[in-house]
């Protein structure tokens, strides 16, 4: 037991090192760079954290999913601060988690090489990645990068020596796996077929596998009840099952996914670990498993991609499978029978794939595609031609120096080469990632929160607060969305979110949406919460309530405990157009504790996008409105207490103006329109009418 610990310890140090030095430049990165998935996880954790449920929630409703292991970890580092820390402690986090995946490396290594040394070796390779990168976003693959080689290991350690604890280690690790991502349900398949091949029939792998033969039936049973019940299993993952798994295009993205991991891990070690896995793997288990493990992640990678992901070989999703490939090359070079026809398959493959590689080049880091930081050097020095030609090269000269040159020195510098150029390209794929600014439009280096997380500063983080997206931004729906997305990334306390008919809501389906509507008597259908944030330009309505903020156009209402509309406006667009033969207008209602009749003031804001319009208020005459320019047309209502007043407005003429804004389909269309209404202030002053 003290000679295992005394072992452990060289790992212990290679994962702290490696922590180390991940954070320096993971903590570097101080804003979001991947929407909606890094807000999707931080609210995730915030709910965690809030609720103290381990179950899924988002804007305080359960979604479905399964894949709660990141945001529970977040939820435990998710504090009482502001945004701004929090982000640091989860970039921290994900460094040190990321680089863990050197202990279960380590593991299956023990395993599967001849030497101890090699173990520490492979473990070490296993944090040189060039996906580590991945650590500076907030994703799941910092929790799934260890937890699926703790699965590994542990299902490989149940295939070498079955036993009851080493089945339930198994079950174990098959349960971590699925939590920590979806996409890992395929090991319920790698363990169902390695069990078998190892005990040489089915009926032998029940009898010593009696504890997850039974896990596994129950699994099953509870799996079928949900899909029967019409519960969604998988979560966001559900529609990868379902359609047609394998298109035409199979073949060659199969080949092309195999050379974009090949082409992260430096071509020739996965070339070399993949032919001694395949070599070995009748008489190793530890091989037999990563085998399947690899192959089954290739396969299920490119399915995905092929219908889901633009048909480009996705290395985010596939880069799991490294750690294996290079335990591989380790045990390659640890072994005494060098690779020699086993090589051919591999080489093939990988060879077939360079040569289809589509290279696409990103003017920024591409999350989805981290390796693709390589590919406009690739295009300038020979494309794919190159990559086959050094592929050759590589291989030949392994050959050749196994053949040639003792084996440790062989080994040595191998393993160098290789260490250097995975750090050289993990280097590279920050410096890349660094160069320009992340897709928020803002250096990703630049600390934003005094910007942006003004609310959580006013009212404080733990207050709830209910976001009304509005088309912010005019004529530009993607800023709009980030503006919204600013809004809830940097600010705990916005924990719901209420739309009028869906317009406006650009998030993944998994986000919650309230709907929002009001009565004749502007009563609010809902009141989710006491404080609101909504757009000081919204020209639908506007909740009754003291201001509490105005900043970056955005009004924080204190609405208190019962929603009530000040105004609301119909005839218009959702982003407050008017349109030719549509008289819009403008209900002022009366405060739900007002007595008698009160004269209100208000003043509309109008803009033209287009040349020779007018438009006309209540009974006053047409006003011309400049393109461009902003006109302002007060006007005053006399309000019973009773029910609202009416304010007329009508459009003079009509021209083409940009699509709308209220969903994706409006981007880059147009409209034929009148004036926009872009602002509606009604004064707290009151007189007698």
């Amino acid at each position: 037991m003290y000679s295992r610990t005394l072992r452990i310890l060289p790992v212990l140090a290679i994962w702290g090192g490696a922590a180390i030095a991940l954070a320096v430049p993971a903590r570097r990165v101080v804003d979001w760079f991947v929407m909606s998935d890094e807000l999707f996880y931080e609210r995730l954790g915030f709910s965690v954290a809030r609720s103290g449920s381990l179950l899924p929630m988002l804007r305080g409703e359960r979604v479905p999913g399964a894949n709660q292991l990141y945001p529970v970890l977040l939820g435990g580092i998710a504090g009482h601060d502001l945004v701004p820390s929090f982000l640091l402690r989860a970039h921290t986090l994900n460094a040190v988690l990321m680089t863990s995946a050197a202990v279960p490396a380590y593991l299956i290594a023990r395993g599967i090489v001849q030497r101890q040394v090699s173990a520490y070796v492979a473990a070490a390779l296993t944090v040189l990645v060039p996906w580590l990168v991945l650590a500076s976003f907030l994703l799941s693959e910092a929790a799934a990068y260890p937890a699926f080689l703790w699965a590994i290991y542990l299902l490989q350690r149940t295939v070498d020596q079955p036993s009851l604890l080493a089945d339930a280690g198994a079950a174990a690790g098959l349960v971590l796996a699925f939590v920590a991502r979806t996409q890992f349900a395929f090991l319920v398949v790698v363990a169902l077929v390695a069990i078998p091949v190892k005990e040489h029939g089915i009926r032998r792998s029940v009898t010593r596998h009696r504890l997850l033969a039974g896990l596994g039936g129950a699994a099953f049973v509870v799996a079928l009840v949900l899909a029967l019940a019409g519960r969604n299993v998988f979560g966001a993952y559900n529609a990868a099952t379902q359609g047609t798994i394998v298109g035409t295009g199979f073949p060659r993205a199969l080949l092309e996914h195999c050379a974009q991991l090949a082409l992260g891990l430096a071509l020739l070690p996965p070339i070399v670990g993949a032919a001694w896995l395949g070599a070995n793997a009748r008489r190793s288990a530890g091989a037999l498993v990563s085998t399947l493990a690899i192959t089954a992640l290739v396969l299920e990678v490119t399915s995905f991609d092929e219908r889901f992901g633009g048909e480009l070989p996705r290395d985010r999703y596939l880069f799991y499978a490294a750690p294996l490939l290079l335990i591989g090359f380790v045990a390659a070079l640890d072994d005494r029978r060098m690779p020699r026809w086993s090589l051919a398959a591999p080489f093939a493959v990988v060879a077939g794939g360079l040569a289809l590689e589509p290279l696409p080049v990103f003017d920024k880091f591409n999350v989805d595609m981290p390796v693709a930081i390589l590919d406009d050097y690739i295009r300038a020095h020979g494309g794919r031609i190159l990559l086959v030609a050094a592929l050759t090269l590589l291989v030949a000269n392994f050959a050749l120096a196994r053949s040639l040159l003792p084996r440790q020195v062989v080994a040595v510098v191998l393993t160098a080469l290789t260490a250097l150029a995975l750090t050289a390209e993990t280097t590279y794929g920050f410096s890349r990632l660094f160069r320009v600014n992340g897709t928020s439009g803002r250096p990703i280096t630049l600390p934003q929160g005094v910007v942006f997380d003004w609310i959580d500063r006013t009212v404080g983080p733990d207050a709830d607060v209910t976001m009304i997206p509005y088309a912010q931004i005019e004529a530009d729906y993607w800023a709009t969305a980030a503006y919204w997305w600013d809004l809830e990334f940097w600010n705990r306390s916005v924990v719901r979110a209420a739309y009028l008919g869906d317009r406006f809501a650009e998030n993944q389906s998994t986000f919650p949406r309230l709907a929002l509507t009001f009565s004749s008597s502007g009563t609010a259908s809902i009141s989710p919460t006491r404080y609101a944030a909504e757009s000081d330009r919204e020209t639908r309505f506007r909740l009754d309530g003291p201001t509490v903020s105005l900043t970056r156009d955005v009004r924080l209402i204190d609405a208190g405990s019962s929603w009530h509309a000040a105004w609301t406006t119909a005839g218009l667009d959702d982003d407050g157009f008017t349109a030719a033969g549509r008289t819009a207008m403008l209900r002022v209602y009366p405060s739900p504790h007002q007595h008698g009749r009160l004269l209100r003031f208000v003043t509309l804001r109008f803009v033209a996008h287009a040349p020779g319009l007018a438009v006309q208020v209540g009974s006053k005459p047409p006003v011309h409105v400049d393109v461009g320019t902003n006109l302002d047309v007060p006007a005053a209502v006399c309000v019973p207490a009773e029910h609202p007043a009416l304010l007329r407005i009508r459009d003079v003429g009509s021209g083409r103006v940009y699509g709308d804004l209220g969903t994706p389909a409006g981007i880059g269309g147009s409209r034929v329109r009148g004036v926009q209404l872009e602002r509606v202030s009604l004064a707290d002053e009151t007189g007698a009418c």
